[in-house]
């Protein structure tokens, strides 16, 4: 378990380092370049958060490790797939204004049914 922490570590130390080049980069861009490059950024956050947490087994992260860029590679994958952050948040407002309206209903009910002073 230990050689998994250190590997682990490395990419991790890696995946940071190479973020850290990114926004550094992005410090010296036009703020219209920044603008554009901003849902990458937050992306790239997203994705080096991940491996914060024990998902991948050794054989995932040396095979990380040996890229140049692992986070840049992650994201270009990322940019490749089907899901979208936009069917998330929708159901997440649907999901929450469905909760508040449901609420705010049901103190419309308990203040009606309340006796008046």
């Amino acid at each position: 378990m230990e050689q998994k922490d250190t590997i682990k570590d490395l990419l991790y130390e890696k995946m940071s380092n190479e973020q850290n080049d990114f926004i550094e980069n992005l410090k010296h861009l036009p703020p219209e370049k920044i603008i554009q490059s901003a849902y990458e950024k937050v992306m790239r956050d997203d994705i080096l958060m991940l491996f914060e947490d024990d998902f991948l087994d050794d054989k995932q992260i040396k095979a990380l490790l040996r890229l140049e860029r692992p986070l840049s590679a992650c994201y270009d994958e990322w940019l490749k797939n089907d899901y979208t952050y936009m069917d998330m948040l929708r159901d997440t407002v649907d999901d929450f204004s469905e909760n508040l309206a449901r609420s705010q209903e049901q103190a419309k009910k308990k203040k009606r049914s309340e006796p008046e002073r």
